[in-house]
């Protein structure tokens, strides 16, 4: 269970369920790298960090989460240069 923390907002984005911690940073390095001009996370990668809430069992339904949100991956650090 994962979510998107915007630094500028000082908010935390709703809760994505992704079955691993590295299929989360993969889907967060491709949206901060989609060049679209209205893709704030392409266009202020700096701005966005993406966090660990915890866990959700797909077999029980049981969510455990963190005491606090886990750093995954900085914006900065997922963006390519080219």
């Amino acid at each position: 269970m994962c979510t998107v923390l915007d630094r500028v907002a000082e908010t935390y984005g709703k809760p994505m369920f992704m079955p691993n911690p590295a299929l989360a940073i993969r889907a967060f390095t491709d949206e901060i790298n989609n060049a679209h001009p209205d893709n704030p996370l392409y266009n202020h990668p700096e701005d966005f960090d993406l966090y660990e809430l915890g866990e959700y069992d797909d077999s029980t339904s049981r969510v455990t989460t963190h005491d606090l949100p886990k750093i995954l991956i900085l914006g900065k650090s997922a963006k390519i240069q080219s």
